[in-house]
């Protein structure tokens, strides 16, 4: 369900965004982040949107739902040269930096469920996806994909209850591509270490001291989550009472 005409525009995006970035669109793709995955040798800022995903993809395989015309769905590549802790940092700036850009264009407060979900009123909102490849002690490259659900869409029934869009909650209606350039200008003062992500991370982590449940490969149980610490680490007390720091793994509110 699309209430007015909001076509991606390479040129209105590059405009308004550092220079560090080179934009590509697509009408269709399965995924943005698998194109990219594809295409080998391109240069770090590269920035893949589609109009439409035909599998679009979510952590541990999920699928992110990807009606025409209705989200942002976009994917980044870097190319950092430190160490594995910044797959983990960089999904928290692209966090941040979509709150940031949500806030700033809509004024609307949301939250972030770690280690990759946006959500509002406790729905999600927005996805983020980061896949990379190793070469000895660094990232080859990192791909950054997020999918943002912004204008209204006729939701399928498994995700009525989880899954919302940004003008569900507003009347305001922009054109994807101010939230696009507002997102990329964010999510560039971070990484280029210019601003600081950490406080405003902390400030919408959602869940602070509530139960939780820790889903990792190897096992389930209860903890009570307590922060992050400054490698965005997910800081948690166990029902031992003995602190422990994730890096990665999932957690789920409902018990």
């Amino acid at each position: 369900m699309i209430y007015y005409i909001d076509p991606l525009n390479k040129e209105s995006i590059e405009k308004n965004c550092p220079s560090f970035y080179d934009i590509h669109i697509f009408d269709i793709l399965d995924s943005t982040n698998t194109w990219l995955q594809e295409h080998s040798g391109l240069t770090e800022g590269t920035v893949i949107l589609a109009d439409e995903q035909t599998r679009g993809r979510g952590r541990n395989g999920r699928c992110f739902h990807s009606p025409k015309g209705s989200g942002i769905y976009c994917s980044l590549l870097l190319t950092p040269q430190e160490n594995l802790l910044d797959v983990l940092e960089c999904t928290a700036m692209a966090a941040v930096a979509c709150i940031k850009a949500i806030e700033e264009q809509y004024n609307l407060a949301c939250s972030i469920k770690w280690l990759n979900d946006i959500l509002l009123d406790q729905k999600k909102l927005a996805g983020i996806l980061c896949e990379g490849k190793l070469y000895q002690n660094h990232m080859e490259y990192l791909i950054i994909g997020i999918g943002i659900n912004v204008h209204s869409f006729i939701r399928p029934k498994e995700l009525e209850s989880i899954a919302a869009s940004i003008e569900d909650y507003t009347a305001i209606k922009k054109p994807r591509n101010e939230l696009i350039a507002k997102f990329l200008t964010a999510f560039y003062s971070y990484y280029s270490k210019s601003d600081d992500f950490r406080s405003l991370y902390r400030q919408r982590l959602a869940f602070v001291q509530k139960t939780i449940q820790v889903i990792t490969p190897q096992e389930t149980y209860s903890a009570i989550l307590l922060g992050v610490d400054d490698r965005c680490r997910l800081k948690i007390q166990k029902a031992d009472g003995s602190i422990d720091y994730l890096s990665s793994g999932e957690i789920s509110i409902r018990l």
